[in-house]
């Protein structure tokens, strides 16, 4: 069904329907023959190897370079009717392990009402809402065990939306008055009553609030604040600001300066992020960039004062920004927290538009600081989230892990895992080659029992996999939504030919 051919033209790469990506390799020239111009030997074609890391049929293959320090390696991309993708290395495709990329959203379609404690959850064409009943009350945090909920015993409703596109984003407020919707070619909006008895609710009724021309422009990323403001990035790049009630919604301002100035490349990124400080004086806006312009910040007016303005535009990074969370209660000590594709993150002190004193004393750039159990994972950091009780604390989410940092303690040399038993824990602690006797792990394995208490900090969760959503609802209270993975090959369709091993 498809294939592919290395830049040397010495390697074809083949799919079709089972999941094998098979390695099709032309013999070497043998050195006496590499001299000799007068007569070519015949290099025959041989069967080399072959990869089934997917479960169903092989669609489509590309050949792609990924630039190192080093110069250009070659890698080979594999989709499949398991909506996964896997990328191989081409130059050694028989002895290197390929890395798998499913299909989890770089940006959330859950969103969260802490008041009314209500998760709404963007479909293709309809949004679903949920509700979280309040946990049982303990003597102490450290009690609190995970609890999981029934999602079929804690919905609510559904609100379809009428549209021949599928839908983009969608974000509630935090005070569950309002929920927000747009597709590729409207912004919808709601108000949303809730009835509820004995405290728990058991019904939503939706109404739909008409919106005029300048204010249902379509939008790649969605925001309410406490002020009764919806922050929408439109998908031509300006980002309008809209006063919302119960009975008009108005256009306040439109922030068009962080897309005047810069590069093509950087202006056709999408912005795919926003969030607003706590007290509602900063907002930043995110792209999926590396260079200039990837991360803007404004400044709102509030009670207190302020104007709609253009605040900074943060710093160019080597590697590409996947996610940004305003730090502190807000007011001067507002800082933004910027996370990377490698992992790491940077803290930014808005007032003096400058990195932040923490980042300073760790040195630049800072993932040579941090624990390699958190730079060396191949998936990057899709969230930040704070706890309301602890803001010096923070959590760098994955859609397969979670991290613990506490800034006002020491960075580790090594961070511990938990579970600690955990198979993904052991993946990653694996010892050398050359140093892999008995004796040799039964050391490691008391070192690793000795630190283990030493430091808790930048603690890496693996106990939950496959995460859509991670945020906190109340003061030391978390919720996780996660998309099981065979839940999503129920959806699919049976493979066409799947090899049975040992019959």
């Amino acid at each position: 069904l498809c294939l592919a051919v290395s830049d040397d033209e010495n390697k074809i790469f083949a799919g079709g329907i089972d999941p094998r990506v098979q390695c099709i390799q032309r013999q070497c020239l043998p050195p006496s023959s590499s001299n000799n111009q007068e007569s070519t030997p015949v290099r025959k074609w041989i069967n080399a190897q072959a990869n089934r890391k997917h479960t169903h049929d092989v669609k489509a293959l590309a050949i792609c370079h990924k630039a190192t320090s080093q110069g250009s390696n070659e890698l080979l991309v594999s989709g499949s009717v398991d909506t996964r993708i896997c990328m191989y290395s081409a130059g050694d495709f028989r002895s290197s392990r390929p890395k798998i990329w499913y299909n989890w959203p770089s940006v959330s379609p859950v969103s969260i009402s802490r008041k009314q404690r209500v998760l709404a959850v963007t479909r293709d064409d309809r949004v679903d809402l949920y509700r979280l009943e309040a946990p049982p009350s303990v003597n102490s945090v450290t009690n609190m065990r995970p609890e999981a909920r029934d999602e079929t015993k804690c919905f609510l409703k559904s609100l379809h939306i009428k549209s021949s596109f599928n839908l983009v984003c969608s974000t509630i407020s935090d005070d569950g008055a309002f929920l927000a919707v747009s597709d590729a070619s409207s912004l919808y909006l709601f108000s949303l009553e809730f009835d509820d008895e004995n405290g728990v609710i058991d019904d939503v009724r939706p109404s739909k609030i008409n919106l005029s021309g300048k204010c249902k422009q379509p939008c790649t990323a969605l925001r309410f604040d406490a002020l009764g403001r919806l922050i929408c990035a439109t998908v031509d790049g300006p980002i309008i600001s809209l006063q919302v009630s119960p009975d008009e919604v108005s256009l306040e301002h439109v922030f068009k300066e962080h897309t005047s100035g810069l590069s093509a490349s950087s202006h056709h990124f999408p912005v795919s992020s926003l969030d607003v400080s706590v007290d509602g004086k900063w907002l930043a806006a995110g792209r999926f960039a590396s260079g200039k312009g990837a991360v803007h910040v404004f400044t709102l007016p509030t009670k207190e004062g302020g104007q709609y303005q253009h605040w900074w535009s943060v710093p160019e990074m080597e590697v590409p920004t996947t996610s940004i969370k305003f730090l502190g209660r807000g007011g001067a000590e507002s800082s933004l927290c910027v996370g990377y594709s490698s992992n790491a993150f940077n803290i930014f002190n808005l007032e003096s538009r400058s990195l932040s004193q923490w980042n300073t004393d760790m040195g630049f750039p800072l993932v040579k600081s941090l624990p390699r159990e958190l730079t060396s994972r191949s998936e990057p950091v899709t969230r930040i989230i704070c706890n309301p009780s602890s803001p010096q604390k923070l959590i760098l989410g994955a859609h397969g892990f979670f991290c613990h940092v506490d800034l006002h303690q020491p960075v580790p040399d090594k961070a511990n895992m938990f579970p600690p038993d955990h198979l993904r824990a052991k993946r990653i602690q694996m010892p050398n080659s050359e140093d892999n006797s008995m004796h040799s792990l039964r050391r490691q394995e008391k070192q690793k029992m000795a630190n283990r208490g030493s430091n808790s900090n930048f603690t890496i969760c693996l106990r939950y996999d496959s995460i859509l959503f991670q945020d906190f609802v109340a003061d030391n209270e978390m919720v996780i939504v996660e998309q099981p993975w065979l839940s999503v090959l129920e959806d699919l369709p049976d493979a066409l030919s799947r090899r049975v091993y040992g019959t």
